[in-house]
Order: structure tokens, then sequence, then C-alpha cells
């Protein structure tokens, strides 16, 4: 449960060396550019002594010249992607492919190369592809004419007519029976299809316009007929027979060359695209650093514990290099360090939730064990079942072996073992709470401490609900404790302190769920004269928060804003902070209802078991009641528990305005 500690790194290389080094940081994966350097370097980095430096250990102070541009690279990657389109080659983006240097004027006269070698090729195929698809929709049309004897030849050759064939509607072909005698045209039906008929239209040229729009309006689709087939339906249909195979046997020569020319250049085009892939994420960080006569310069956080290791690894490309590692403390509060969450890899897959939030500040707790733990209770308990948590965890693990990068596999685990332990304790099994509690009555006694544990929520409906509310306080009262450390972290008295989530706010919570108790449950020691005493004076304190802060802090002016507005303004804030401490605790009552739905889910579906008198239906209606329940009520279960934890629990102590951790790597 912690962040790991950062330090800013100030690295000034040699110019000559400037794509090497960069490199090398993208390859190691662990560096956090920062954005905004100039105020650093100003005010705390020593460039001309380094820079100076570095002139002596180099060959000369003139500037390295600026290779391609973005837009070279880009044009040369959209090449390599056409030919691997063309080669079905997948491209494999791989570090060993980077062994060798890049060389761009190589690398572009190679693909501008193979590219030309391949385009040609490549155009014929999808050129044959687009002919015979063309000739095979064609023989697909005139299947349902193959039978009559019309010439197309001899349609050629009238002087005043024009004719289509083509495809229409029984709906469409009735709208033209009606109006036929306003068409401009003679319409023949010469075939029937599946659900629509051939017609040959014949019409005088001079009427061609108006006959276009009458076909258009009755949806006619025009079978267009192949230049080169001549004759009746069935002679084109065995022309294009013969046109077919020749065109397919081209294809597959065609196809043969492309797969002599993927052996030959599968290896470039992979080992190509790693290299223009790697100069373009060096190109990009070259626009966040700056430069001197002869040195460039680059800053970014890394964690504290990786300064040796990184030192190492850069100088194995280049001995012209300077780093400067300084803590937070040195570079002062202007600039936040990015956030870097360190957590066992049990807790790991809840950080996911926690951002969805938002990441933590660099000075602030990380919430990621406090909230696996208690989202974990709460959805136990909400949804306790030994069979249904298996049933989690079961798919949780399929998830996790295909999905390896995803989340939610390792979270439906985790889980589902908590369902799993609620369900014994809920004694229930599938939704039956007969089995397990039998069982262990059998094996450790009916009056052990085993079967005692046990506990039936229907039979037990207020210990539930009045556990959930129990379960809530505590949970309140972590998060006042959450929220005092991370304000006084950053020395914000005014909130940690005397604010509605710090101590006086923690006093003024304790103090008045006390009352209650002694009002609602039993006596307690402490006389309500001393709590009333501390709900008044905590309340005062929460009032005059920002002028107590400021005096003790020595700040002026004590009030940012006109005193009265200040004091009805706080006013107000006594009570939202009494309403929203009364409805955060009773919110938790609902981890107990949603226990008592579970069962009472169970008991619906029994009961229309028990009604269909059980056999076979029964056991359908049971599997189909215990598959609505885990897709179901587990959703809205998973949903409720974030609920509580994001506006219960981090409204109070989370602010998640941090910036994640995210370092530039070669493979994102």
């Amino acid at each position: 449960m912690a962040i790991e500690k950062m330090v800013m790194m100030n690295l000034v290389g040699a110019l000559e060396d400037e794509d090497k080094i960069l490199e090398q940081i993208i390859l190691m994966g662990n560096v956090h550019l920062q954005t905004d350097i100039s105020e650093l370097y100003e005010s705390h980095f020593a460039l001309h002594v380094l820079e100076e430096s570095l002139n002596e250990m180099g060959d000369n102070g003139q500037e390295t010249a600026r290779g391609p541009n973005d837009e070279n690279y880009s044009e040369m990657l959209s090449r390599i992607e056409y030919i691997s389109n063309a080669l079905n080659i997948q491209p494999k983006v791989d570090r060993a492919f980077l062994k060798k240097s890049f060389d761009y004027n190589y690398y572009k006269s190679s693909i501008d190369s193979v590219y030309q070698e391949v385009s040609p090729i490549y155009e014929e195929i999808q050129q044959t592809k687009d002919l015979i698809k063309k000739y095979q929709s064609f023989r697909e049309n005139i299947k349902y004419i193959l039978d009559k004897n019309i010439d197309f030849a001899q349609l050629d050759t009238l002087h005043f007519f024009k004719y289509k064939i083509g495809m229409m509607s029984y709906e469409d072909k009735m709208e033209i029976a009606k109006n036929y005698e306003n068409i401009t045209a003679i319409a023949k039906a010469i075939g029937t299809g599946e659900d629509s008929e051939v017609f040959l239209i014949i019409y005088p040229q001079k009427f061609e316009e108006e006959t276009e729009k009458i076909l258009k309006s009755v949806n006619f689709e025009e079978v267009n007929i192949p230049e080169t087939l001549k004759g009746t339906p069935r002679e084109m249909n065995q022309q294009m027979e013969e046109f077919l195979r020749q065109e397919q046997s081209k294809l597959n020569d065609l196809y043969q060359q492309m797969n002599e020319m993927k052996e030959i250049y599968q290896d470039f085009i992979c080992q190509a695209i790693t290299r223009v892939k790697m100069t373009q994420k060096v190109n990009k960080i070259k626009e966040r650093i700056e430069r001197g006569n002869s040195v460039f310069i680059l800053s970014g956080w890394i964690p504290e514990s990786q300064k040796e290791e990184i030192t190492k690894q850069i100088s194995t490309v280049s001995n012209k290099f300077m780093t400067v590692f300084k803590d937070i403390d040195e570079i002062g509060k202007s600039v936040m360090p990015p956030t870097k969450l360190k957590n066992h890899r049990w807790f790991q897959p809840f950080e996911s939730l926690v951002k969805m939030y938002g990441t933590p500040s660099y000075n602030e707790l990380d919430p990621t064990v406090f909230l696996s733990i208690t989202y974990l209770i709460m959805f136990g308990a909400m949804f306790g079942d030994v069979g249904q948590g298996l049933i989690f965890v079961l798919v949780g693990y399929i998830l996790s072996k295909k999905q390896k990068e995803s989340v939610f596999g390792p979270i439906a685990m985790r889980l589902g073992i908590s369902s799993t332990i609620f369900g014994f304790l809920f004694g229930s099994f599938f939704g039956n709470e007969e089995w397990i509690p039998h069982i262990v009555r059998n094996v450790f006694g009916s009056e052990s401490f085993a079967a005692r544990l046990i506990i039936h929520p229907m039979e037990n409906m207020n210990l539930i609900l009045i556990s959930a509310v129990v379960l809530g306080v505590i949970l309140i009262l972590f998060g006042f404790g959450y929220s005092m450390i991370n304000c006084l972290k950053v020395s914000n008295i005014k909130d940690g302190l005397f604010g509605r989530n710090g101590l006086a706010g923690l006093i003024f919570y304790i103090a008045l769920l006390l009352i209650v108790y002694d009002i609602a449950v039993a006596p307690i020691i402490i006389p309500k004269v001393i709590l009333i005493a501390c709900i008044i004076i905590s309340m005062a304190v929460m009032v005059i928060r920002e002028p107590l802060a400021n005096t003790i802090q020595n700040k002026l002016p004590l009030y940012h804003e006109e005193i009265s507005s200040y004091y009805v303004e706080s006013g107000f804030d006594i009570l939202e902070t009494i309403l929203s401490l009364a409805s955060n605790t009773i919110s938790f009552i609902r981890v107990g209802a949603f226990a008592l739905n579970h069962v009472g889910l169970f008991l619906a579906f029994k009961t229309m078991a028990d009604m269909a008198n059980g056999g076979i239906t029964g056991i359908i209606i049971m599997i189909i009641g215990n598959i609505i329940i885990i897709g179901l009520e587990g959703l809205i279960v998973f949903i409720q528990g974030l609920r509580l934890q994001y506006y219960e629990l981090f409204g109070k102590y989370f602010r998640g305005e941090g910036i994640e951790f995210t370092p530039v790597k070669f493979i994102d």
C-alpha cells in the first residue's frame, strides 16, 4: 500500500548520441517525461557547466544534422503497411530488430524497391478478383433464364430501341401492372427467382430518361451484361465458365508470386516497421526536449530504486552524457511528480477501480488496499453463496488466461473467493441453505463453534441490517483517518484538523453516534453533557476553521472572502455535514438489504420449482434462477459496492487529482 518514491532525472547528452540514448530510454520503459522543463533548468540545473564538460568530451561543438521529418516516416510506414497487406504479412514489432543501426536512405530505397515490385502484382490481383466477382454475380443473376432462347447479340443491333434486364420484386411488379398504360416501355417477365422476377425491358431510345425514372421508382435492379459475353443466356453461361477458369488460374499464379515474395521480404518488413516505429517515438520525444549547441537536455521522473540501473543502461550506448537526480524536496512544490502505485499482486487488479475515480496524487495515500479489502467484504456479504462464488472464480480464471492484460478476470476471481467465504458463513450453496449446515453439524457437531458460525440471513434480519450499518460506521471512521493523514501530509491543517472530514468532523461524528446509541440502545458511561459539549465545540471549530488555521500558521488575510458571506456559507456547511454523515451511515444498510435480497430471490425460484412438483422442470427452474442471479444480481451488487466506495468513502478522503506514471515505452 504505497506510492513509489520518484526522483527527477535531468540528463544532458551529446547531440551526436541523441538517437542512441533516446532509443535506450524508450527500451527501458521507466522514464516519465517532464513536459515543462524550462523553469526547472533555469532554477536548478547547471546546464552551462555540463555543456562545457561535454564539449570537452566531444569532437566539436557543431549540432548534429537533423534527420527526416515525421511526414517522411509516415509515408514510409504507409508503404510498409501497404506491402504487409499485399503480402499478407502480420508485421511484428520486435526489439531484436533494433540491433542493427538505422539508415533512413537505405530503408527508404529498399522499401520503395519492394513497393515497386509488389504493387503491380497486388493491383492485378485486386482487378482480377473484382472481375471474377462481377462475372460470378452475373452468373447468379441469369441462372433463372438459362432456358430462354433470347439472343442478346441481336438485341444489341437495334437502332431505335434499347433494352435492360434486371430484377424486380413481386410487389413492384404489381405496381407496374397497375400503371402499364403510362409506361414508356415493354416489360416482359423472363424468369422467376426466389423472391423476385427477372424482367426484360425494351424501350425507345427517345424515352430513355423517362423509362429510367420509372424503373428507379419501382426499385428495378439492373443486371449489367459483361461486354465480352455474347449470344443466348446458355451460351453466355458457357463462356463465363471458361472465362472464370482462366481468371482463377491466373489468380493462383499471382498468389504464388506473392507467396514467394513474402518468403523473401517478411523479415525485412518486420525489421523495417520496428525501426520506423522506434524512430517515430524518438522524434516525438525530441519535441519535448531542449538543445544547446552540442547537447540535448531531457528531464523526466523515474522510480528512485532505478537510478543506478538507468545510468548503467544508458552507458552501454554512450559515454557522452551526464545525469543529475533531484528529490521532490529539492525541486519544490510547484512541480508534482507522477504517481506510480506499488501494491502486492493480490491488490494490483483493484488499482483499476481506484483509477476509474482518479489517480492518487504523489503526496496522497494510496487507497487501493483499503478499497480492496472493504470492497471484497461488501461484495461477499451482499452475494454470499459457495456455488456461485466458485462460478465467479472459474469465470475469472478463464478470463485471466484468455485476456491476460485485462483486470476483470483477476477481480472476478477475488470477488468469487469472497462470495464463497461468505457463502459458508450463510450456509448457502446455489441457494440451498440445508446442505452446508447439515455437513457441518455431522462433521463438527451441532453445538460446535463451526456450526454456530453459520447465519441464515432470513432468520436473522435485524442482525444482518445492524451489522451492515456497523460496518459502515467503521469504514467511515477509517475514512476520517485517511482524510486527516492526506491533509496533514500537505500541511493543510484547515481541513485536516478543523474541517468536516478532519479531526473536528471525527469528534462531531463519534459524539453524535454515542448520543444515538445512548438513546436508542443502552446508556453509556460518558455523560450526555460532555458529548453535547463536544458536538457544540466541534461545530464551532468547523465554522471558524479558516481564520483559526490562518491564525495558527500566521497567514494573512484571515478571510479570503467577505466575513458575512463566509459565516453564512459555514453555517450551511454544518447542516450539510449533519445530513451527509447521516445519509452516508444509513446508506450502508444496503449491504444487508442486498444480502437479504439475494436469499429472497432464491426463495422465489425455489417456490416456483416446488409449484412445478420438482422433477426435471423444477431443476430447470433452479438452473435458470441461478443464471439470472449470477448475471443480473451479480452486476447490480458489483455496481452497488463501487457506489458505496466512491460516494460514501472516497468523497471523504480521496481527491484523485494525481498524474499517472506513464513512461515512454517501445510497445505501449
